[in-house]
């Protein structure tokens, strides 16, 4: 988390550096006060979102730099910043905020967890949260560019004499982040990332070892003809039920047969 320049006051970035894995809450502090113009008139970041999460929006807006356009049922909600270094991304935030709430997400009481970081060919960091509801997790991916103001705070745990509640804490965010991993798709594609990213609360399954298991399979043949040889043997041993070891020596060479074809691709990419 970083400062960054920006008019008409310096206000706390997302930042390009690794955030603390855990739960985030949303605060607003830093920018609910900051100016902006609704439908041309001066107003705030706050009665700007206050506004848009009451509405009953119809077309969200397309892409915009410095202003926003919502079609409600009502009419038109315009949100606009001036262009000035820093204020382009309080519109984004807004956006993102908006979009939550239209899905049914209560931002304000949603739990933030941070579960990637991702940087584009320009440098560009995003940060990257699901959010957690209830038992639920209603969203799988949100993402904060670095540059955008900061408005998440880290959960703290509650002031207690409860030796166990910090343990009780840290198994809250440790089976969400299991579940995330195992539940959704966003979370399964993670432990599947072939640039294996860290992953939290979460111990990502080990490889196969492919040689092993060419190893194993290739001893289990090799015993299977062994017991192949013991009614041949019989069957020299004692002319008489030659006929019989012959044919359970056949079976046994079937079931060989058909456990290599069942195996074959063990190993084939090795």
């Amino acid at each position: 988390m970083s400062e960054t320049s920006g008019k008409p006051e310096t206000m706390m970035t997302f930042g390009k550096s690794h955030l603390s894995p855990g739960a985030y809450t949303l605060d607003l502090s830093q920018v609910e006060n900051s100016p902006v113009l609704l439908n041309g008139k001066p107003s705030t970041f706050y009665e700007a979102l206050g506004r848009l999460e009451e509405a009953k929006i119809e077309e969200m807006p397309r892409d915009g730099l410095w202003s926003l356009e919502y079609i409600t049922d009502g009419g038109k909600i315009i949100v606009a910043v001036t262009e000035e270094e820093g204020q382009w991304s309080l519109l984004s935030v807004l956006r993102k905020l908006v979009e939550l709430a239209q899905e049914g997400i209560a931002v304000r009481y949603v739990r933030w967890l941070y579960y990637d970081y991702d940087v584009s060919d320009d440098a560009d960091v995003m940060h990257v949260f699901f959010l957690a509801d209830g038992s639920r997790i209603v969203s799988e991916y949100v993402g904060f560019l670095h540059c955008d103001p900061l408005i998440l705070k880290k959960v703290q745990g509650d002031r207690t004499i409860s030796h166990s509640r910090p343990f009780f804490d840290a198994a809250w965010e440790a089976y969400w982040y299991r579940k995330f991993y195992t539940e959704t798709l966003q979370g399964q594609l993670m432990v599947l990332r072939p640039d294996e990213p860290l992953l939290y609360s979460y111990q990502r399954p080990p490889a196969r070892d492919l040689v092993r298991d060419v190893q194993l399979v290739t001893l289990v043949k090799m015993y299977r003809l062994l017991w192949v040889a013991i009614p041949l043997l019989a069957a020299i041993a004692f002319p008489i039920i030659s006929i019989y070891m012959a044919i359970v020596a056949a079976l046994l060479m079937v079931d060989i047969l058909w456990r290599s074809w069942a195996t074959r691709n063990i190993g084939e990419n090795l």
